[in-house]
């Protein structure tokens, strides 16, 4: 997994107007509102792994203040380690040497049977060097709805940032994700694509 994709918190801005997104990832459609001010800067999907990344019109994914990213592993479902772990792996800020967050939610299975975890991330002032493109000196939230099934994980983000937050409490609140995610993105669900439609 490629934890400095998964870090980010920051700033806010609920961009409140949004259009629904369907996404395919391997057999499953992920459909979610999708802010509506957001533009597509990156798709890569290499059979395995797929990432794809929005970011405000007129911003980059070198300056942006609100990052949304979909991320997908395929086997790694099948892995014998925990859900907690492998998202601990994956998405705790360890390059973050001043103010670090991380708060896994805890893992429920949905009625689908897919099981879904709420991570939150980020650091109060980013260290250069902490991911490809990081900005130093800013501060970073990230929001992480992580999904698995027997096969793959699958992630939908929503991350801010902004001035470093160094000292202060973060301007997102930390125990809110599930309610941040869901001002943001509606309902989020994660369902197999029919066999025809593929």
């Amino acid at each position: 997994m490629r934890p400095f994709l998964l870090l980010a918190l920051a700033a806010p801005a609920f961009a409140a107007p949004a259009e629904p997104a369907r996404v395919p990832v391997f057999e499953r459609m992920l459909a979610f509102n999708l802010p509506a001010d957001m533009v597509r800067a990156n798709d890569r999907n290499n059979g395995t792994n797929i990432l794809i990344e929005y970011v405000p019109k007129g911003q980059t994914l070198a300056n942006w203040t609100r990052l949304v990213t979909i991320q997908a592993y395929r086997g790694l479902g099948r892995s014998p380690m925990k859900s907690g772990d492998i998202a601990r792996q994956a998405f705790y800020p360890a390059s973050c040497t001043s103010g670090p967050i991380y708060r896994d939610g805890g893992e429920r299975i949905l009625a689908s049977g897919l099981k879904r975890s709420i991570i939150a991330n980020g650091c109060a002032s980013l260290p250069a060097g902490a991911y490809p493109k990081a900005l130093k000196g800013a501060g970073e939230q990230n929001y992480i709805m992580m999904f698995r099934d027997a096969d793959s994980i699958y992630t939908l983000n929503y991350a801010v940032r902004g001035p470093a937050f160094v000292g202060k409490a973060p301007p997102l609140s930390v125990e809110g994700g599930e309610a941040i995610l869901r001002d943001i993105f509606g309902e989020v669900t994660l369902n197999p694509i029919a066999p025809a439609a593929r």
